[in-house]
């Protein structure tokens, strides 16, 4: 028989709120590890001690603050309508169904008032709180950076007031299909900028002035921050994140987040595993002398090619001497050092390759014509011969391809759940502090998780599973 229900209001309802959120229910897992008890401390200077009326708790702002990254809801207004209708989100706020929620546009002027230094040392005691649980040991950290779009539009680019002298100009007869940075030039000409390059060096949105185009050659350009992330391998905590404008080179920042890093831990990392983005001499050299091993291919695996081939052929450098002598023993003399290219160029006459029995296969053809052999030595062929063996070893193509599914999935669990694939607000502080509550609500799931956490046990399981599988076939090559 259907069952018919007829709903009666009630004019008083004696509930227990504590059982209306289910047991397993994530805020829960959440709640039982989030502890801001030194909020109240840290945000004392920020407010009058004895005039104006009392404030909104800040426990009970960060609490919706982070709910608002957990779940992605990126409007102000609409996180204080979800909040007041929302049991669970009610409970995890610390507010009753009789207690009124804060008006968004509070939530504007707090988040404002306590300024990137609050958000970061959230970020700090989080991850803290993590290394005491046993997810932050630094034995192994991965690096990388990904783009984040700025919330400013390409076409609302202006022209600076003051031009640099090294600035690119176009030629007056020149209309390019696509502008430099991979534009349209129809949308160009429709903003009053066709016909024109743009760089940052020319064009900024005066907007968001801090944002600045980004993107890899060939494709479109678009005004971008960047984040610099390193986590801890093995759990996938986040242990650092830093923003900077989109046309930072990851390169650049390898460095220093290390160093900031091992400050902020004191601690030693044992290992840094990242993509050949970071592979630079420098970069590789100053990890040695830190004494940190490193899993990083050469920024490119044509790099030392040339060289490794002349020295299979027969040439020999003596690095304690300072010689360099050809296959047939001739010794070559030191021309100059090329320090954009980072190298050493040598040379022999010309007159000694045309007597010798190697001249046909040895010389390039403009060599053999206007001028004897060119030989040029890295400056750190050492350091690349080393990498090169080491990019065989199949513990590092494991590693490379580990690093592949941890590190990826960390940014695209941050862009695809909790908002990190456009910037919600403008400036690079603001954008610091998006990032920062993004990565706190990530290391908050994962310190949730127990130990190493159910869940990413499971999939570490499956990957590996799938790994082990696959390695020795085509698969492991993506990760070089």
């Amino acid at each position: 028989m259907q069952g018919q229900h007829q709903y009666q209001p009630e004019l008083f309802s004696e509930i227990n709120y504590e059982e209306l959120i289910p047991k397993g229910h994530l805020l829960r897992k959440i709640d039982q590890v989030l502890d801001l008890s030194f909020l109240p401390e840290l945000t004392a200077s920020l407010y009058s001690q004895s005039q104006g009326r009392p404030s909104i708790d800040p426990v009970i702002f960060i609490r919706m603050v982070l709910l608002s990254y957990l779940y992605n809801i990126d409007s102000d207004r609409q996180l204080c309508e979800e909040v007041g209708y929302n049991l669970a989100y009610r409970w995890f706020c610390r507010l009753s169904l009789r207690d009124a929620v804060p008006d968004h546009s509070s939530i504007t002027r707090i988040r404002d008032r306590l300024g990137e230094k609050v958000y970061e040392k959230i970020f700090e005691l989080v991850v803290e709180q993590c290394r005491k649980a046993g997810l932050v040991k630094l034995e192994q950290v991965m690096v990388d950076g990904s783009v984040i779009k700025a919330n400013a539009s390409i076409y609302k680019m202006q022209e600076r007031d003051e031009k640099k002298d090294d600035d690119p100009k176009d030629p007056p007869s020149s209309r390019p299909a696509h502008s430099k940075d991979g534009l349209s030039v129809n949308d160009l000409r429709k903003k009053g900028i066709g016909g024109k390059k743009i760089s940052n060096k020319t064009h900024f949105n005066p907007a968001d002035p801090e944002a600045t185009l980004s993107g890899k050659a060939g494709e479109n350009k678009a005004l971008a921050y960047k984040t610099h992330h390193a986590i801890d391998a093995d759990s996938r905590v986040v242990v650092d994140c830093h923003v900077t404008t989109g046309a930072v080179s990851d390169v650049t920042m390898l460095i220093e987040r290390i160093n900031r890093i091992q400050e902020k831990h004191n601690k030693k990392i044992g290992e840094i595993i990242a993509d050949r983005g970071y592979g630079s001499a420098e970069n590789l050299e100053e990890l040695e002398k830190q004494d940190i091993k490193s899993n990083i291919p050469l920024w490119s695996s044509k790099v030392g090619e040339a060289f490794f081939r002349e020295i299979e052929a027969g040439f020999r450098v003596e690095t304690e001497n300072n010689k360099v002598f050809c296959p047939e023993s001739h010794e070559m003399k030191f021309s100059s050092n090329d320090r954009t290219g980072q190298r050493s160029l040598w040379t022999l006459k010309r007159s000694v390759c045309m007597s010798c029995p190697r001249a046909l296969t040895c010389l390039t053809a403009n060599e053999y014509k206007v001028r004897g052999k060119r030989f040029a030595v890295p400056d750190h062929h050492k350091l690349f011969k080393r990498v090169t063996e080491k990019q065989k070893e199949p513990e590092f193509r494991k590693k490379l391809w580990e690093r592949m599914w941890k590190m990826e999935g960390v940014f695209a669990e941050a862009k695809s759940h909790h908002g990190m694939r456009r910037a919600r607000y403008r400036g690079r502080a603001k954008m610091q502090i998006q990032v920062y509550l993004t990565a706190t609500v990530q290391n908050l799931k994962r310190l949730a998780g127990s130990a190493i956490g159910e869940l990413d046990g499971i999939i570490r399981t499956l990957i590996q599973n799938l790994f082990d599988r696959n390695f020795g076939t085509e698969i492991h090559k993506f990760a070089v």
